[in-house]
Formats: C-alpha cells, sequence, structure tokens
C-alpha cells in the first residue's frame, strides 16, 4: 500500500484536513496501485471529503470501491461505500437512490456495534422521512440515531436528534410535546450552536403556534448564536414570515432577502420568494413582483420533483420483501443439492418452504396495498400542492381582473402539473396513475394529447371549469370530448369510461 494512503488512513479521525490534503495531491494516474489500494483510496477520499463538508466527487471513485468489495465480499468496506454513495445520492437529493445505498449499507454492516456508522445512516434516513411528511417514521429512525450516539457517549449530536423529533412533532401541530424535546437538548450541553439551534427550534415551534410575541424573543435570540448549514436562512424566514403576518412588511422584505443571501433548501427560498412577491403587489411594484413569481415557480417545480419521489417507507417494505425472497431461492437451491441423498428429509423442507412461501406471497399483497395506499398519499400531495400554492396567490387572485385570474389559473396549473410540458406531464402522470398515459398510448393509438390529459385531469377530480381552461376549451365541450373519447375506446357509456380510468389507475 502507497505510504499516503497508510497516513491519510492514520489520522483520518484525529486530521481529516490532513488526510484530505495527502489524498488530493496524490499523484494516482503516475502510481501503479493494486485494485484493494485503489478501492481504499477511493473510500478514504470520500471519507475525508465528507469529514471537511466538500463536495463528493467524483462519483467514479467511490463507485470502483462499490465495485471491488462487491466482488471481493468485503462486508464491512462495502457498507462503508454503500453509505458515502448514500450521501452523494443525498447530496443531490436523489432520495430513491440515496435510501436504497443506506438500505444496502445496513445489511452489510455485521458488527451491529458500529455505532458511528449506524447512527449517520440512521440519522440521514430520518431527514428523508422528514423531508418526505412521514413524521412518524422519522422519529423512529432518529431514536435509533440516539441510542448509537448513547453508546459512543456523543452527547451534543444525540441532542440534535432530540431537536429533530421535536421538529417531528410541531410537523403535525403537537407543539407542548415539540418543546419538551426543545427544553429538554438545551439542558444537556452547553454547546453554542447548538444552543443556537435550540433557540431557533423553540421560536419556529412558537411560530406554528401562532404565539408571534414569545416566537420574536426567541428567534431574535439565536440570531446571536454561531450556526452552521441552513440555520440562519430558516431564522430569518421564519421572522420575515411572523412580520408578514403582522403586517410588518418592510420588516418582512429585509429578513426574506437576507435569508435568501444564505445557504437555503429550496422550501425556505420558494417561501421567501412569496414573502417578497406579495410585499411587492401591496406596494404596486407589478414588475419586480412578476420577477420574484418567476423565481417562486422555479423553487415550487424543484420542490415538486422531490417530492414526486417514492417514499422511503415504500422502498423499505420492497426492499424487505426482494430480501426475504432472495433467501427462499438460496434455500432452494440447496434442497436442490440435498434431494438426492436424503429425499425424505428434502420433501420436508420443500414443504415447509412451500408453507413459508405463502407468507411471503402474502406479504407481496400486502406491499401491493401498502403501494396503492402511497399512491393516493402521492395524489393527495400533488392536490395538497395546488390548494397551497393558490392560498399563497391568493391576496393577488382577490385583486385580480377575471383575465388575470384566468392567466394565474393556467400558470398555477402548468407549474405544479406541468401541462405546457408534455414530457413532464407525462412522466409525472404516469407515476401518480400506474403509467396511464404509457398504457392508453399503446393499447388506444388514435387518442389525442388532449384525450389524454382530459383523462388525467379527470382522475386528479379537477373542476370542469379548469380542465376547460387548461385545454383552451368551452366547458359546454367537454361533454363533446367525452363523447368521442367513448367512442374511441370502443365503450357503451362515459360512465364505462369513468370505470376504465379508474381501473387502469390502479391496476397491478
Amino acid at each position: 500500500m502507497p505510504n499516503e494512503i497508510k497516513n491519510a488512513e492514520r489520522i483520518m479521525e484525529s486530521d481529516p484536513d490532513s488526510a484530505l490534503h495527502i489524498l488530493q495531491h496524490m499523484h494516482t494516474d503516475k502510481l501503479i496501485m493494486s485494485s484493494s489500494d485503489r478501492a481504499l483510496y477511493g473510500l478514504l477520499l470520500f471519507q475525508a471529503l465528507e469529514k471537511n463538508s466538500k463536495p463528493l466527487q467524483p462519483d467514479s471513485v467511490i463507485n470502483f470501491s462499490v465495485s471491488y468489495y462487491q466482488d471481493v465480499n468485503d462486508k464491512a468496506h462495502l457498507a462503508k461505500s454503500y453509505f458515502y454513495k448514500a450521501r452523494l445520492y443525498r447530496r443531490t437529493q436523489h432520495y430513491e437512490d440515496a435510501t436504497q445505498f443506506y438500505l444496502k449499507a445496513l445489511d452489510c454492516i455485521q458488527d451491529k456495534r458500529d455505532y458511528a456508522l449506524l447512527s449517520e445512516i440512521y440519522y440521514d434516513m430520518g431527514d428523508i422521512c422528514f423531508i418526505q411528511r412521514e413524521y412518524k417514521e422519522s422519529r423512529e429512525k432518529y431514536q435509533l440515531a440516539i441510542e448509537c450516539l448513547t453508546h459512543l457517549g456523543k452527547i451534543v449530536d444525540a441532542s440534535y436528534r432530540l431537536l429533530d423529533i421535536g421538529r417531528t412533532y410541531y410537523a403535525v401541530k403537537e407543539y407542548n410535546t415539540a418543546q419538551h424535546y426543545f427544553r429538554q437538548a438545551l439542558a444537556k450541553t452547553k454547546d453554542s450552536i447548538l444552543n443556537g439551534s435550540a433557540l431557533q427550534e423553540i421560536g419556529v415551534n412558537y411560530y406554528f403556534a401562532k404565539q408571534y410575541d414569545s416566537a420574536q424573543y426567541y428567534l431574535r435570540k439565536s440570531m446571536s448564536y454561531p450556526n452552521v448549514g441552513f440555520n440562519y436562512a430558516i431564522r430569518c424566514y421564519t421572522l420575515a414570515d411572523l412580520y408578514y403576518n403582522t403586517e410588518q412588511y418592510d420588516s418582512a422584505y429585509q429578513y426574506a432577502s437576507v435569508a435568501l443571501k444564505h445557504p437555503s433548501s429550496f422550501n425556505t427560498q420558494r417561501e421567501c420568494y412569496r414573502i417578497l412577491a406579495n410585499t411587492e403587489y401591496l406596494r404596486g411594484d407589478f414588475k419586480q413582483m412578476a420577477y420574484f413569481m418567476t423565481h417562486f415557480q422555479s423553487c415550487t417545480d424543484s420542490v415538486s420533483k422531490i417530492e414526486s419521489q417514492t417514499k422511503t417507507t415504500v422502498l423499505e417494505n420492497v426492499h424487505k420483501t426482494s430480501e426475504a425472497a432472495g433467501k427462499t431461492k438460496q434455500y432452494l437451491l440447496i434442497l436442490g443439492w440435498i434431494l438426492p441423498i436424503i429425499v425424505l428429509l428434502s420433501l420436508y423442507i420443500l414443504y415447509y418452504l412451500r408453507k413459508r412461501n405463502k407468507g411471503k406471497e402474502k406479504q407481496l399483497v400486502e406491499a401491493e396495498v401498502q403501494l396503492s395506499e402511497k399512491q393516493n398519499l402521492f395524489i393527495d400531495s400533488l392536490i395538497h400542492q395546488l390548494l397551497e400554492t393558490k392560498a399563497s396567490q391568493s391576496v393577488a387572485y382577490k385583486r385580480a381582473t377575471i383575465q388575470q385570474r384566468e392567466q394565474m389559473d393556467k400558470e398555477l396549473y402548468n407549474n405544479c402539473l406541468h401541462v405546457n410540458d408534455w414530457n413532464a406531464f407525462k412522466h409525472l402522470m404516469n407515476k401518480t396513475f400506474n403509467n396511464i398515459i404509457n398504457t392508453l398510448e399503446s393499447d388506444y393509438s388514435d387518442l389525442t394529447r388532449k384525450d389524454l390529459i382530459w383523462s388525467c385531469l379527470f382522475l386528479l377530480d379537477i373542476p370542469n371549469q379548469d380542465i376547460a381552461l387548461i385545454l383552451d376549451s368551452q366547458p359546454g365541450s367537454l361533454y363533446k370530448l367525452k363523447s368521442r373519447l367513448t367512442q374511441k375506446l370502443n365503450l357503451k357509456s362515459t360512465k364505462d369510461l369513468d370505470m376504465l380510468l379508474k381501473e387502469i389507475s390502479v391496476r397491478r
């Protein structure tokens, strides 16, 4: 092994910035390294980049490490390689891919006392669940992370997870329970960054509870503490929204502008642009309002792409089912070797496995039911997004003319459903309704794009008046469109059409 790799590995925990310096200045193209050295180099490089909060690149390096440790079946190093591959996807907000690699890493961890790695995995998965609004599952993952950190004696890190658990409670309006966790974290340590984060969360909790005076007090107090990540932007945005709700528009504008100058998530950016756009509208500066609305819509698209990803719980259920099915397959192969030797015993085992497989099939059916439930949740989320966006434009909508309202409605559906971008709309509807557009295009080649759009909007329960607006049609002509579509699908009545579309959207 090259001495540079040895030195980097030796000082990784105590001096990660020096370890990164060593690894980045190795002339790997001029060294003759074995495959094992190259795999370890890639793993250590990503570990050093992560510890120094640097971009995780190039991905080809960690990909080689993953492939090598898979080939040699080195579970310990493979688990870490999967973890950093997952972190790479998480940073780019590809949560589906990230979750799959976290699950693979958990499968490879043979030493269940590797609390450091386990705590990181559970924390990351908890964060993804929180982003996907699966608060109960998020809370469970954070609690697992706390148990691991407690074993390691990391009081500060465990206290941060208490803050995370508190956030899952105010997200479901259990403000008193959230406050309990925030106070608990605040009492455990005098770490200034943690204390600032705790004061911030207490302020946000009071804000959601509409106790604005207390919220303002704690948020402003948290501003004097050091911060990391997106925290400063969150503090400024929450104050901005508080001031906007209390009609202190100049202060709202100022804090929203400051929040956008600091690192923040798409959600925070979107809400800041909402505040700025509404404030400019009240001032009568419609040009500047349009500028902020453009950014608001861009952030909304980014949030929609994130929210459209498959939920972590669904991926976990599928992973567990696939793992069980894979084990069953291995058992059957072993049975085939034993069969010629011990016939009676193998028959008994075969009977046992078949009985067990019935249970697995039942699990698969249950998993399909869960997938159907998740589909309904996704549809509800899509409709909620439409309503939420409408609500954010309510002030401007009330004061708009009829023509302006129609234009705002068109922009709303374009931003949320991408009706003017056929590829994006098709992808979103296929994902929402079980590949419905692909199925209809394949089975009925004479359907027009307007027919397909109407079918999806019908399944989303969009009002006829809005459908007519989206399709540039008169409300009265929608019945003719529906009748023609019924004939194209060789159906007897429009009721049969309704049933067929709903059947295709849930067919497995």
